[in-house]
């Protein structure tokens, strides 16, 4: 038995971190996750020698198990463990909801993992009041990713003094790392991945919210005015070949198309880049801001990103933009690449503000989260 449990869809590179961190301050953890697998993120990261027991209920990815499948398998899992503490990412899914109810009925407490804000996407009143009635019926807290969805889980109807902040992080010491590596081998690195100079980077899914046309056309823009940085872009999706089409119509030079990178090839990516460009339409938080300033990066990110408040300071370490600007994106990449910018100094206030984000400081504020309702209950 262990008296904390922590569920996830699926464990990637980001979950792993962070409970192993948590594992530090609480050995007697387990994670959950209720599927090896996800299609929209084919990760592949190792599972073997963690710090903490991971559970996978089903090996076959999580689109392709039934519904009532995973609430039987979590209700099965939790009545044999018997955890006293749920740490249950989100409310969305039925198989979480599944899991905050059991929670209330065994008299365990239960801490919703949320990231959503209030304009991460189209809100509708109805929706909102079901979410409301989720929020206070079935969890005892909220461990929410930073001021943005601070506010909108508040608005939900969860107290001040039941939020805490933090959850959005990354494996900043990976990232660093092998930073540092590389950049003492760029040459050899960059000859190797066949990369430019000097580039933007984009690392991320190829779908509409990510809003990659608009940012082909500032580029297209960027170059037309006299921009002379690459523009590499990392990722696949439904968009991937539409967005080539656009590219190759448009005659846009400059452009490299790298595909999907497992985890331990997105470094070299991040430490050749000059500069990291996330312009989303709709994005919770946007976990590879974090990656990009981990390994040192500038960063440019649409004011649509819940990361905004607390990842990029204007003038710092980056600058914001209206994602739906194609012209004031076009002239922030040619500002960025002027020389006028320090990006030294962009890159060493990234690295700064990013340590404040990490899987200890995770684990710090859920042990304190868990510690505080305990108890209050």
């Amino acid at each position: 038995m262990a008296p904390i449990a922590i569920i996830y869809i699926n464990f990637g590179p980001y979950h792993l971190a962070r409970v192993a961190a948590f594992a530090h301050l609480v050995p007697e953890v387990v994670g959950i996750e209720i599927a090896g697998q996800v299609n929209r993120r084919p990760w592949r990261p190792s599972k073997e020698k963690l710090p903490f027991w991971l559970a996978t209920l089903f090996n076959s990815s999580f689109e392709t198990v039934p519904v009532k499948e995973q609430v039987k398998a979590i209700h099965s899992f939790l009545n044999k463990e018997k955890p006293k503490v749920l740490v249950i990412a989100g409310y969305s899914e039925p198989v979480m909801r599944a899991a905050a109810a059991w929670a209330k009925k065994n008299r365990a407490i239960s801490i919703s993992l949320c990231d959503s804000w209030e304009k991460d996407k189209p809100r509708y009143w109805v929706k909102e009041k079901i979410k409301s009635f989720i929020i206070k019926k079935l969890y005892h807290a909220a461990f929410v990713s930073g001021e943005r969805s601070y506010a909108y889980i508040k608005s939900l109807g969860m107290a001040d003094d039941f939020i805490w902040k933090g959850t959005d992080v990354v494996d900043n010491s990976y990232f660093g790392r092998n930073s540092n590596i590389i950049r003492s081998k760029r040459d050899d690195f960059r000859q190797r991945m066949k990369l430019p100079e000097q580039y933007f980077l984009y690392v991320g899914r190829f779908s509409p919210e990510k809003n990659l046309h608009r940012l082909l056309q500032a580029y297209n823009q960027y170059r037309k005015k006299g921009g002379k940085w690459d523009l590499v872009l990392v990722g696949s999706g439904p968009q991937e070949q539409e967005l080539k089409t656009i590219a190759k119509k448009e005659n846009i030079a400059g452009l490299h198309w790298r595909g999907f990178k497992q985890y331990e090839e997105l470094p070299a990516y991040y430490s050749l880049a000059s500069c990291f460009v996330l312009p989303s339409l709709s994005e919770p938080w946007g976990l590879v801001v974090n990656e990009a300033m981990a390994c040192g990066l500038p960063v440019l990110v649409s004011r649509h990103c819940g990361c905004l408040p607390e990842l990029c300071h204007r003038g710092i370490n980056g600058f914001d933009f209206d994602p739906l600007d194609v012209a004031g994106l076009a002239d922030l990449m040619l500002r960025m690449s002027s020389g006028e910018i320090d990006l030294k100094s962009f890159s060493e206030a990234s690295r700064r503000i990013i340590s404040l984000y990490t899987p200890e400081t995770w684990a710090r504020s859920l042990y304190d989260c868990i510690i505080t309702i305990n108890r209050r209950c």
